[in-house]
């Protein structure tokens, strides 16, 4: 019966060992799986449209006056109206909440200065301090937004992609990721007005486009593209149109007779209209309307108006300067000119410093990517991608150096915006002639057939396909398959024809890769027509009137409450209302001030989760305080928690010290 008991014992300690033992080991199991499904799902790549977007925010209380204090020491003629809060970013913040919930995390970026009614405990908010993100101390501080706007990208755990917002822009309508970006498309632009004229009567269109406009062969519209460079005569451009009518149709001059086509009609591949040089683009030759068919870009009537009444304008110089000589007159013009120009600009430049950096940022633009007239981005959030700010930024480094360094809006900013969608819509790529052919080998042969030719020839000529660019095309192919010099062509892969590739009647010798690349004519036609592509994916909207409001408020109290019942009436996805008060009207300004909380409250007047309750008050007004007091209760927090393990050890270790003690007096009670 003792034994039986012992046995009964043993076998229940062994038990309990053993229970312990697989319980320690489940658990660990359980850690471990659990750590490890958490790190898949952080560092899983998730589709591009599935990846969050942040919301990154610029602000600044020009009320502060310590801020004023601060501004004061570089501008002593400071405008305290510039900067003026008057509680948008709070509104816009609820505009989000309301409208977008599925935004990450937004990042409010100030100058040190802290909204008193933010609440800083919201997990979802986060303020950043120009000093944490500007490359260069010295460069602080800075009073302007496009210089503030080349280093947003820099916020440590920034999403690739986000969504730039000034705080007196609001949601009225829900917002989807979708209205800002889609997998097939890429981004979507929302564009605005065209870029402002370089000079009196000389829109953009009129640079580059291969016709002396005298007027514009100024310093400040690039010396009108080198339109001007030789004083080219209508002669001069008769023969560029007719090398362009002769380019359209290179067929020889002797007219067809009856139905006969002869493989001698096309001697060529041609050039498609999207890749023909710049110059040749279109001619203003004689007839100045044919100017107007080409501005794709035109978003509204009053811009195409402006451009006829600039046509107009046009035929009229041209009538008056027609009978004198150019080699004489045009020095005389283009200095006269000059000192106009310069007498508008020098009266316009502390009016709208933004037109003159557009027109700036418009020049680098012509420099890099060639003449074209450009519309500005309407006033929109902008979805940003960290990768493509940074690409613009080593592109564009010497022009973002000047931006950063001035400390006031200035005419030589580059205009970030701007810059950033129009990098992104020209920028490009360069295919090399193997890619191109794969394109076409669509059933993986490493050959094309006769269908795969079909298309080919389908691409580069116009449709319908006369038979003679087959002939040409089979001749070509078949000069570059005998010519091809026997060693070289010894080392080639060969590849067998099949049958269903050819067509019955086809003479085409067996086009392969290496085929095409050694191929001169076929190859320079690939790479002239099909190598140069997009490099991001883009998508102009043209549905911008119905996605955007702007108003510019003004001290104009009847214009002001008829603008804020116009965006009642219709509020849009994106809502920007500008300030332009006159600061010597103060009563008006105050006036619209409250009409201006009124109109907001008329939209949001709930709170948001980004608030605290409106009977507190943030503690903190400068982000270095906050910062002082974060480490203070980081400190507290740490020296608790060791507080709270050294006890814990010490009394653990004091239970194993006396442990036997404890068993005997259990015992001794049992």
């Amino acid at each position: 019966m003792r034994a039986q008991r012992k046995w009964i014992r043993m076998l229940r300690n062994n038990w309990k060992r053993f229970r312990r033992r697989h319980l320690l080991l489940i658990f660990s199991l359980l850690a471990i799986v659990t750590w490890f499904v958490v790190a898949s799902k952080e560092s899983a790549v998730f589709p591009s449209h599935c990846d969050p977007i942040d919301v990154v925010y610029t602000w600044v209380n020009g009320s502060d006056a310590a801020f004023i204090e601060s501004i004061r020491r570089y501008n002593p003629s400071y405008d305290p109206a510039r900067f003026d809060d008057k509680n948008e970013l709070r509104y816009s913040l609820r505009s989000l909440e309301k409208y977008a919930p599925w935004i990450h995390h937004v990042y409010i970026i100030t100058n040190g200065q802290i909204p008193h009614w933010l609440d800083l405990s919201f997990e979802k908010v986060t303020v950043v301090p120009h000093e944490v993100l500007v490359p260069k101390p010295e460069l602080l501080p800075t009073f302007s937004s496009s210089s503030i706007e080349t280093f947003i990208h820099r916020i440590p755990h920034l999403s690739q992609r986000f969504l730039y917002l000034n705080d007196d822009i609001f949601l009225g309508a829900p917002l989807y990721p979708e209205d800002l970006y889609t997998e097939s498309e890429g981004v979507r632009i929302y564009q605005a007005w065209m870029v402002p004229d370089c000079a009196e009567d000389c829109p953009w269109t009129y640079i580059g486009d291969g016709a002396c406009d005298r007027h514009c062969n100024i310093a400040k519209c690039q010396y009108d593209g080198g339109d001007c460079s030789s004083f080219g005569t209508d002669k001069e451009e008769n023969t560029v149109e007719n090398d362009i009518d002769m380019n359209k149709n290179p067929r020889n001059t002797k007219p067809k007779q009856g139905n006969l086509t002869t493989h001698v009609d096309i001697r060529h591949f041609p050039l498609r209209k999207k890749f023909r040089n710049k110059h040749h683009s279109a001619q203003r030759n004689g007839s100045l309307f044919r100017e107007l068919v080409r501005h794709k870009n035109l978003s509204t009537l009053a811009e195409l108006r402006r451009i006829v009444d600039n046509y107009n304008n046009q035929m009229k110089s041209n009538f008056y300067t027609k009978e004198q000589d150019l080699s004489t007159s045009t020095p005389k013009t283009i200095n006269k000119s000059s000192e106009q120009i310069g007498k508008i600009s020098k009266n316009e430049f502390s009016k709208d410093i933004y037109s003159h950096s557009l027109i700036h940022t418009n020049m680098l633009l012509n420099h890099h990517y060639g003449f074209k007239a450009r519309n500005v981005i309407a006033h929109v959030g902008f979805l940003l991608d960290r990768y493509i700010v940074d690409a613009m930024q080593e592109k564009f480094s010497k022009e973002v150096d000047i931006t950063v360094s001035n400390r006031f809006r200035s005419a030589n900013d580059l205009q970030f915006a701007f810059t950033y969608y129009s990098f992104l819509m020209s920028e490009t790529i360069t295919l090399t002639v193997g890619q191109i052919f794969d394109e076409y080998d669509t059933d993986g042969s490493h050959t094309w057939s006769d269908r795969e030719v079909r298309t080919f020839l389908a691409r580069m000529y116009p449709l319908p396909l006369d038979w003679s660019a087959v002939r040409y095309f089979e001749e070509v192919v078949s000069n570059c398959s005998r010519d091809l010099d026997e060693d070289t062509h010894k080392t080639y892969k060969e590849y067998s024809t099949l049958v269903y590739e050819r067509y019955e009647d086809s003479n085409v010798p067996t086009i392969t890769k290496e085929l095409v690349e050694h191929c001169h004519l076929l190859a320079e036609a690939l790479e002239a027509n099909f190598a140069t592509r997009a490099r991001y994916k883009y998508n102009i909207n043209p549905k911008r009137a119905i996605h955007n409001n702007f108003m510019m408020i003004t001290s104009n109290v009847s214009d002001v409450v008829d603008g804020f019942d116009k965006i009642r009436r219709n509020p849009r996805k994106f809502n920007c209302i500008n300030d332009n008060l006159e600061p010597h009207l103060t009563e008006n300004n105050e006036l619209i001030r409250h009409l201006l909380e009124d109109f907001y409250l008329s939209f949001f007047p709930q709170r948001s989760r980004f608030e605290l309750q409106y009977e507190y008050r943030n503690r903190f007004t400068s982000w270095r305080e906050y910062q002082r007091w974060r480490r203070r209760k980081r400190a507290a927090i740490v020296v608790g928690y060791g507080a709270t393990a050294i006890l814990i050890f010490l009394i653990i270790k004091f239970l194993c010290i006396h442990k036997a003690k404890f068993v005997r007096r259990y015992v001794h009670n049992l």
